[in-house]
């Protein structure tokens, strides 16, 4: 008499796939938070390269002799506090420093410049934009100094990050040539 055997796995072969099967699964663990990581770093920098760009759009769109892009006499350059620019003659403008808000609150989109928190819900903004205004000659090499006419004014906006997963390394900079007006 022919006795059918039972075809399935035993107990210690379930075991057996269900360890393979962990450690493959933490094997791939690193890779999860490393794609986290990257994509927070991604988001870091496409918003800063977004309020560079804000920035500048805002800049080209004043008058030549607005004061927020002008460059005080004996000078070639208004930068904010504490930057220097190699070779150019600086004078220090609050127009050039950050114009973004101190504190956020995300539940209603309030923002504050105040020196300390607001209060309970508030957080700190996380990015910091600046900009500097150089005035150049036709050949765009030239350093002009006020009151001389100028033909070009370089502007530089830089926004760096202040918290998040590499804050101050995805620093982005973004520069635009404007014209004056009334020039060859």
């Amino acid at each position: 008499m022919d006795v059918k055997r039972n075809s399935g796995m035993t107990l210690v072969e379930v075991l057996v796939a269900m360890t393979i099967l962990g450690m493959a699964l933490l094997s791939l663990a690193p890779l999860f938070s490393g794609a986290v990581r990257t994509n927070a770093s991604s988001n870091q920098l496409t918003n800063a390269n977004t309020l560079a760009r804000e920035k500048l759009e805002e800049l080209s769109g004043y008058p030549r002799n607005d004061p927020r892009l002008t460059v005080t006499d004996s000078y070639n350059a208004a930068v904010p506090k504490g930057v220097t620019i190699p070779g150019a003659s600086v004078v220090e403008s609050t127009w050039c420093d950050n114009d973004l808000p101190t504190w956020y609150e995300p539940s209603t989109g309030a923002t504050s410049r105040a020196t300390t928190s607001p209060g309970g819900g508030w957080f700190s903004y996380p990015y910091l934009r600046t900009y500097t205004v150089e005035q150049y000659a036709e050949d765009l090499t030239t350093r002009i100094s006020s009151p001389n006419p100028y033909v070009v004014k370089l502007l530089t906006v830089t926004v760096r990050p202040m918290q998040g997963p590499f804050p101050g390394l995805r620093t982005t900079t973004q520069s635009l040539y404007v014209r004056s007006r009334g020039t060859t």
